[in-house]
């Protein structure tokens, strides 16, 4: 984790849709930043109980270590539930938020999670927050700066946090014309 002091501001990704910044404002926090990381949603299409988003990241590989026992893969999951709960704030515990993850630039299909808004309250509220940070997230191509809770991960409860995800978070694949599964390269 990186003990942030105040407004400090990371500007993380320039992508033909968006700028994705995260920024640290106010006291000191502690927050696992995903640098790079490009937050998508696309619109409701008629569908009122449930939208999907997407979460790119240049990373080739999600196994790489990061601290306290996570990997990427965990901390890129983390920012989901995160994004999720600031998502759900208005809407009921059964919406579901179906998270396309992207590693590789787009280049690799890691999976789709389907994330229930209770499952993102609950998260936050077992784990505890450790702060806010402000990330740009595009809702239909349109940039906008929202400012979400961060999961207070830390060395004593990120077994539990790793364990979380590997047993309630399984990568599925997108069922479609050709079926798009975990692994998949999407060049």
């Amino acid at each position: 984790m990186i003990n942030l002091s105040k407004n400090i501001q990371l500007v993380l990704k320039i992508s033909s849709y968006s700028l994705t910044t995260l920024a640290f404002v106010g006291s000191s926090v502690t927050a696992i930043p995903v640098p790079n990381a490009n937050i998508s949603f696309a619109g409701a299409g008629g569908d009122f109980s449930s939208r999907t988003a997407t979460f790119t990241v240049p990373d080739v590989t999600t196994v790489t270590p990061v601290e306290n026992g996570l990997r990427l893969y965990e901390v890129h999951l983390a920012k989901m539930i995160e994004v999720s709960e600031n998502f759900c704030k208005d809407r009921d515990d059964d919406y579901i938020i179906n998270w396309n993850y992207e590693a590789n630039q787009g280049k690799i299909f890691m999976g789709e999670f389907s994330l229930s808004c209770e499952f993102a309250r609950e998260t936050l509220q077992n784990f505890g927050t450790s702060g806010t940070e402000t990330v740009i997230i595009s809702h239909r191509g349109n940039p906008v700066s929202e400012t979400i809770s961060t999961l207070d991960i830390n060395q004593k409860n990120a077994p539990e946090f790793i364990n979380l995800v590997h047993s309630s978070m399984k990568p599925s694949c997108i069922d479609m014309t050709p079926k798009i599964c975990p692994g998949d390269r999407l060049e």
